[in-house]
């Protein structure tokens, strides 16, 4: 786990601030934005370990973050956590189908997402 990168994207700095505390404090890594554009230019500068995008953003939802990612093949395997407040379960649903590996709803417990990003890149590792 030490060092591994995560990718927090969210337009809300309180999330933001929030997220990166939590995680660097498990030891992490922490690289933010706050839109879709910055997203992936970030994803593609540091190469993150996992990202965990908030769904409505600024100039590009996490949908449309999700579809450039997986068409990337350099990005296309960066797993990906949702984290947002629709609960919709055709949101859960698209999120999922488009290529998410978890989706997660606002409100959240801070020790619950830092366990599924912790599972999520054990699980990763044990692929390679």
């Amino acid at each position: 786990m030490a060092g591994e990168r995560v990718l927090i994207a969210d337009d809300d700095p309180i999330i933001l601030n929030f997220l990166s505390a939590l995680l660097r404090d498990k030891g992490y890594q922490v690289i933010t934005a706050e839109d879709g554009k910055r997203t992936l230019e970030a994803a593609i500068i540091y190469n993150p370990d996992v990202i965990v995008t908030d769904l409505v953003m600024p100039y590009m939802d996490g949908f449309e973050i999700i579809k450039v990612l997986k068409g990337e093949p350099r990005l296309k395997n960066i797993p990906v956590i949702i984290l947002s407040m629709k609960d919709k379960e055709e949101d859960i649903v698209k999120g999922l189908e488009e290529g998410a590996d978890d989706y997660i709803i606002k409100p959240f417990n801070a020790l619950e997402l830092a366990t599924r990003i912790k599972k999520l890149l054990e699980r990763v590792k044990r692929k390679k």
